[in-house]
């Protein structure tokens, strides 16, 4: 049969998102692949640089729609470098414990759409049965169910409400039960096995090579975790373990994502413990008056400190649910950033497809794309 070109996407059930695939093929044998990304873009690290420095974090929410906490957790780590502030303790731990809450959430989610690229329809309605229990105990102290807006330049918006820990708990203890159901469904499935194993298959050099992180690096037994190998907000005072597998394979990224919601739990304990102990501040108390005000009017009068705020440059990287995501502000000393920067995990992650992809057969793409995990917002951003 003669060699073609095919399109899955913009709009196809494998994409999960708005971006398009090209595939070579010749039959059903996969001879190339091209990824085009693009559709989302939105100019956000420009449209950054006209924007208060909080104003910026309602952007980090739509660079990805299932990490928002994560890609604000991001962006005030490097403005708070940038503008010298230092969040109190009580907002670190509640930040890691947000963060942590969001991996799940976002982890969850890509079960139940994976299930579904594989064939195995009932565990989609269990996967976003539990990620609406994550997004319940958000919507508890942010307010809101996907675009919080709640991290701040020097902190968190505001503390937990009463009764949050408690409920936080009972949700913990529900999902570790769910965690083994996951289990029980996929890895007793001979649908699961025939359309995962041996798929894919990336080993340690080639992700390496193509700056892949994130669950598909730790997949191909590379044990890489910025929560250990960088720590930041308060991850080197708690003890997890870092998720990982040996084959680089579909089934080894499913194993390691499970591992990895299992861990997640396990910090969210040790977070609420400690939380629950240690009563504070949530918000810097030494804030410029055009920084320290979540809720008030932004007028310029509040803007006349900022020729006396020092210059600065912020970089931060965090372990966000897809991989290393990494931030650069530059401070010029106005009331708003002269540079922001990001770096994508999952745009690493979906440039090296033609490594995973080719060989194999194009029916086998949905599986692969699906183990990849792929958030079109904070790739087109």
């Amino acid at each position: 049969m003669s060699e073609m070109w095919i399109n899955m996407g913009p709009q196809h059930p494998m994409t999960h998102g708005l971006w398009n695939l090209r595939v070579k093929i010749d039959g059903e044998q996969v001879l190339d692949v091209d990824p085009e990304m693009g559709y989302l873009h939105r100019g956000i690290e420009k449209i950054s640089e006209d924007r208060h420095y909080n104003e910026v974090i309602t952007l980090m929410d739509r660079c990805c729609y299932v990490a928002g906490m994560s890609w604000e957790h991001l962006y005030v780590l490097a403005a708070e470098q940038a503008l010298h502030v230092e969040p109190p303790e009580r907002a670190e731990y509640i930040r890691v414990m947000s963060d942590e809450f969001q991996r799940i959430g976002s982890h969850v989610m890509w079960y139940a759409a994976f299930v579904q690229d594989i064939g195995l329809m009932t565990p989609f309605l269990y996967g976003m049965r539990d990620r609406d229990l994550v997004l319940d105990l958000f919507q508890s102290y942010t307010g809101a169910r996907m675009t919080y807006e709640y991290m701040r330049v020097g902190g968190v918006r505001n503390d937990l409400p009463p009764g949050f820990i408690g409920e936080a708990r009972k949700v913990c203890d529900w999902l570790i039960d769910r965690f083994v159901e996951y289990d029980q469904l996929c890895l007793n499935s001979d649908i699961f096995h025939k359309r995962c194993d041996g798929l894919g298959v990336m080993n340690a050099q080639a992700c390496i090579d193509h700056g892949i992180t994130g669950p598909m690096l730790r997949s191909a037994g590379v044990r890489r975790d910025l929560r250990k190998d960088r720590p930041y907000s308060a991850y080197d005072r708690l003890e997890f373990d870092v998720a990982h597998a040996e084959a680089g394979d579909v089934t080894a990224r499913y194993l390691v994502r499970m591992e990895e919601m299992r861990q997640s739990v396990r910090i969210i304990r040790q977070s609420l413990d400690w939380l629950e102990h240690h009563p504070g501040p949530v918000l810097a108390q030494e804030l410029p008056r055009w920084l320290g005000a979540p809720y008030a009017p932004v007028g310029r009068e509040g803007y006349l400190l900022k020729r006396n705020y020092p210059k600065g440059l912020g970089f931060s990287a965090i372990e966000e649910p897809h991989g290393e995501a990494l931030a650069y502000v530059v401070n010029e000393g106005s009331e708003h950033p002269y540079r922001v920067k990001f770096r994508s995990p999952v745009f690493a992650n979906v440039s090296a497809a033609r490594q995973y992809l080719v060989g194999y057969r194009v029916a086998d793409i949905p599986p692969i794309m699906g183990s990849v995990d792929v958030c079109v917002g904070e790739v087109d951003r």
